[in-house]
């Protein structure tokens, strides 16, 4: 008997737990409303801020392989959590990419995508709201199940992972998951188990930092609060956290690696706020960056080992829990400036013809400087490494870093990517979308110097920065550069990844064309930055993301929305005509 596609859009009809649903809002009950769409009228779930029903169960009695879509309204951010009964975890779903594509109101828009291919037999599915301690919403309108004919089962289950991909996780991301016990912590990587994610790049910064809980210091909110009971249980219990999730990575066929935002720093460090103090800078002000005109920076630098050996034994406590690799990155700040030490090695290598605080950032001089420290700091780290790797007689942590997009700009940072190839102190390195540099060029005379005092002034300018962070949203810029990284990556048999863009910005058809862009023009793997939670969870996008392992793969993807979701228009809620009845701030 042929099975037939099964349309559960009647959820006050469906839901076991009756009672835990009602025509109402209240606090602990999801509420019923009522909708129509264009092709769907139903019963659809929905809980507000400020609610938190329990999770409910529906049973759709079907057996064999579906193909399960799922459709969120947009109204109020819509994010839900579903769960087959054969699951390891939940999986959040949120569809918030789309209105600003249409000329609608947020309250008219649904969108359906598709979930997961799975096998129902015997199978419920659970719907649930997020707990993370945000003000969110959940709503859910209908789920879909598209039986798959024989060799539909066949090609997805032989889909082949190309585990190429690596993807970046930000600091505090598990937060979102309101983690209770340590395998909550893995939850992440099943979002990921079944892509072509290779490499899972997880933030660790914060296990430098100092949590400050003197409500007197500073004023909190309610999450403030949760994130850091959060960030100090994380903390405390990392060395049974780390180990857990890279154990369950290996499983899923990923690495994992450490991420080190190498800015050392407690002005913006993490969150612009005090509830992160790194001690190590609050206690050695003598270790700061100094700008051109003898200025101190909230910054240390790395031209003072002992900058370099804070840092390398943190990493080392990552060899420790057992991480693969680490990566650091680079783009978030100055590292190097022109402190005392930064002028005795110009002095010593150069002659003191030339007072280098003068010369221009792009002056060879003074990135080899630069690159000679950041030398120095790789081959102390490296050395560390090694005898860790040698104890355990095991191979040596990989070691990644982030650079700019353009060679030029990297090395004006002492970011020499070729040069610590040679040497053997990396083993790849990931082209970002940013770069960083001084505005100075108006400040050059005409004998190739810059101006101090003019310096000064520009500096202290309320409405430009000395120093200018650029986001390089521009394909433009970023395929220009990727033959010159790729033929440095392809010389030294390094890993060589490209920064695709950044999550939630671009709808499906724009990542799948920025993906055939960088790799037509010659990008080897590419990375995808702020991973879990927000892209992960954006099923559009993920669905296209997730299967960007290689160049093939990426060219045979299609550009046409539909195959990552469909737009439906709302009609109504509870009977009231939306073409009737819609905000006058309607766009």
């Amino acid at each position: 008997m042929k099975r037939k596609e099964l349309l559960i859009c009647d959820f006050a009809a469906e839901v076991k737990e009756k009672d835990r649903i009602s025509p109402k809002r209240t606090k602990d009950l999801w509420e019923i409303t009522s909708y129509q769409t264009e092709k769907v009228s139903g019963n659809m779930l929905l809980a507000f801020s400020q609610t938190m029903p329990k999770p409910v169960m529906v049973s759709p009695k079907i057996s064999g392989w579906y193909r399960i879509y799922v459709c969120i309204a947009d109204t109020w951010g819509g994010r839900i959590s579903l769960k087959l009964t054969d699951d390891e975890f939940d999986r959040v779903i949120s569809m918030r990419d789309t209105h600003f594509y249409y000329n609608w109101y947020r309250a008219e828009i649904a969108e359906e995508c598709l979930w997961k291919c799975a096998d129902m037999t015997g199978q419920d599915v659970e719907i649930s709201k997020i707990d993370d301690k945000q003000p969110n919403t959940a709503n859910i309108l209908w789920l879909r199940f598209v039986p798959m004919d024989e060799d539909e089962v066949k090609a997805h289950l032989e889909t082949r992972r190309d585990r190429t991909v690596l993807a970046h996780m930000d600091e505090d991301f598990h937060q979102y998951d309101s983690p209770k016990s340590i395998r909550d912590y893995c939850k992440c990587l099943y979002s990921m188990k079944d892509s072509d994610v290779g490499i899972v790049a997880q933030e660790v910064s914060n296990d430098i930092a100092q949590f400050d809980y003197d409500p007197e210091t500073v004023e909190r909110t309610a999450f403030d609060e949760y994130r850091l009971e959060y960030s100090k249980v994380l903390h405390e219990r990392r060395n049974e956290v780390y180990p857990e999730e890279i154990t369950y990575a290996h499983k899923c066929g990923i690495k994992m690696f450490a991420a080190h935002r190498m800015q050392l720093a407690n002005t913006e460090f993490l969150y612009s706020s005090k509830m992160y103090i790194i001690p190590f800078v609050s206690d050695h002000p003598e270790l700061r960056c100094v700008s051109r005109d003898g200025t101190p920076c909230a910054f240390l630098s790395y031209a003072y080992n002992e900058t370099q050996d804070f840092m390398i034994n943190a990493m080392v406590e990552n060899a420790e829990q057992g991480f693969d690799g680490l990566m650091h990155i680079w783009t978030r700040g100055q590292h190097i400036m022109f402190e005392e030490p930064v002028l005795q090695r110009f002095k010593e290598k150069f002659g003191s013809d030339v007072d280098c605080r003068r010369l221009p950032a792009s002056d060879e001089r003074l990135m080899e400087i630069r690159g000679d420290i950041i030398v120095e700091f790789y081959r102390k780290l490296k050395k560390k490494l090694s005898v860790i790797a040698a104890k355990r007689g095991s191979q040596p942590m990989k070691i990644y870093m982030q650079v700019y997009y353009d060679l030029k700009h990297s090395k004006m940072d002492g970011l020499d990517v070729e040069r610590l190839a040679a040497e053997g102190l990396i083993d790849g390195f990931i082209q970002t979308k940013i770069s960083v540099w001084e505005k100075t060029d108006d400040l050059i005379k005409e004998n190739g110097l810059l101006d101090i005092g003019e310096y000064t002034k520009k500096a202290k300018r309320e409405i430009e920065y000395i120093y200018e962070r650029d986001t390089r949203e521009d394909d433009d810029l970023m395929t220009a550069q990727i033959p010159l990284y790729r033929a440095i990556a392809d010389k030294y048999g390094i890993d060589f990844y490209t920064d695709t863009h950044w999550e939630n910005i671009l709808r499906p058809d724009g990542c799948v064309k920025t993906a055939k862009r960088y790799f037509a023009a010659g990008a080897k793997s590419l990375m995808l930055w702020d991973c879990y939670p927000s892209r992960v969870v954006n099923l559009p996008e993920w669905n296209c993301n997730a299967q960007f392992g290689n160049a093939d793969k990426v060219e045979k993807m299609s550009e046409n929305n539909d195959d990552y979701f469909t737009v439906h228009k709302i009609l109504s809620y509870n009977g009231q005509n939306l073409l009737y009845n819609h905000p006058n701030w309607r766009a």
